[in-house]
This record gives structure tokens, C-alpha cells and sequence, in this order.
């Protein structure tokens, strides 16, 4: 399930979704087990013509954002990050690529690709896989899997994120959710009522004496 949750979160609208799954913190001792998984369901999906209903991931939007694309993929590994498929452009059609063992300071792990990109970081422990997710200075939503409510609920009060998923990607949301991020994630959030909030200005109107109320 969380192997499924997390190839669509990372693929649907080919990564260019500002809520799509880019970087997957893995448990150790399940890290290689949900990688094969991972990468076997990725290989399957179909790029392509969008009209076509046998298509999984469309292209992106112009032949030069996928090109960018490649380029940023490319970068990472000359930084020592290992390519485990994808990074195959056809015009703006971009494959769903994803790494592992990429640098701390990679710009693909710091910042939003806004493409059909995964990263795959193992963690050794719960404190390690919160100081992880955190060490970004971007973040809208996150996800998170767990049987257990305790550790789900701890996460969702460490995470420095705007939204906690829990037992899904961070790919969900709906319009009368508070939606936005934390630290440079965005300014305000959106949705609905929040919306109202955010887009008017309070006033307030101070009457210390009237003689006389007119009617």
C-alpha cells in the first residue's frame, strides 16, 4: 500500500505537482525491499500521449522543462547520487526517474524538482527520519506510514510541514483544508474560510462619545 500511495503521489501530473512526493525516508531494515518494489511499479508505468487512456504520465509541460529536468538528474549523480531508472527524455516526455545515496547537499534533495523525480533515503530510527524530513528549508505536506497512532501523532507534531498525511502521500489535499507550508514552503494558506482570512484586512473602529444617534 505505502508502495502504491507513493508512486502515484510522486507521478501523477508528471511531478508537476507542488504537493507531489519527492523525497521517500525509508526504515533500514525495509529500505531495499521497498526500493525493488518501488522502482519495479515505476518501470511499469506508461509515458506518453495523455489522450490515451494505456498512459500513466503525460508529458511535462515543454520540451525545455524536461530537458532541465535531466539536467538537474545529471547533476546529482556527477555529485555521487545513484541513478536506479528513468532520466530518458523524448521531447518534453520525461520517464519517472528515481536516485538514491544522493548527497545532503544536493540541490534535488533541498529544493521543489517539480518533475517525475523520486529520492530514496533510509533512516535508522524514528529521531533520525524526523531530522531528515526536516532538513529542507521547503515544505508543504508530508506522509506518513505507521501501525502505530502514537508515533503517527508524534510525527505530525514534529514535521515542520503545513500538512501530515498519515498511512497516504503527501499528495492529498481539498479545498477547505488550511493549505500551504512552513519555513519558505509559502506565505498564508489557502482554502475556503482561510482563504477569506488571508485576503482581507481587519479593521477596527473605536467610538469614544456621540451625543446624539441619528436614525
Amino acid at each position: 500500500e505505502a508502495v502504491a500511495s507513493c508512486v502515484s503521489g510522486a507521478f501523477w501530473a508528471a511531478g508537476q505537482n507542488c504537493i507531489g512526493t519527492q523525497r521517500i525516508l525509508i526504515a533500514a531494515e525495509v529500505y531495499e525491499r521497498f526500493r525493488d518494489a518501488f522502482v519495479a511499479r515505476t518501470r511499469r508505468l506508461r509515458v506518453g500521449d495523455p489522450l490515451d487512456e494505456r498512459t500513466d504520465v503525460g508529458p511535462m509541460i515543454t520540451p525545455q522543462a524536461a530537458a532541465a529536468t535531466r539536467a538537474k538528474v545529471d547533476t546529482a549523480v556527477a555529485e555521487g547520487a545513484v541513478l536506479l531508472c528513468g532520466n530518458e527524455v523524448t521531447g518534453a516526455l520525461y520517464a519517472p526517474t528515481v536516485l538514491q545515496d544522493v548527497p545532503a547537499t544536493c540541490s534535488i534533495r533541498q529544493e521543489e524538482v517539480f518533475a517525475p523525480v523520486v529520492v530514496l533515503q533510509p533512516f535508522t530510527s524514528f529521531e533520525d527520519a524526523i531530522e531528515q524530513a526536516n532538513a529542507t528549508d521547503y515544505s508543504l505536506h508530508a506522509g506518513v506510514f505507521t501501525s502505530r497512532l502514537d508515533r503517527a501523532l508524534t510525527a505530525a507534531r514534529l514535521l515542520e510541514a503545513g500538512g501530515v498525511m498519515i498511512n497516504d502521500s503527501s499528495d492529498y489535499r481539498f479545498d477547505a483544508m488550511p493549505f500551504g507550508g512552513y519555513k519558505y514552503g509559502s506565505m498564508g494558506r489557502e482554502g475556503v474560510r482561510f482563504a477569506f482570512e488571508e485576503m482581507t484586512q481587519p479593521k477596527v473602529v473605536c467610538v469614544n462619545h456621540i451625543s446624539e444617534v441619528v436614525r
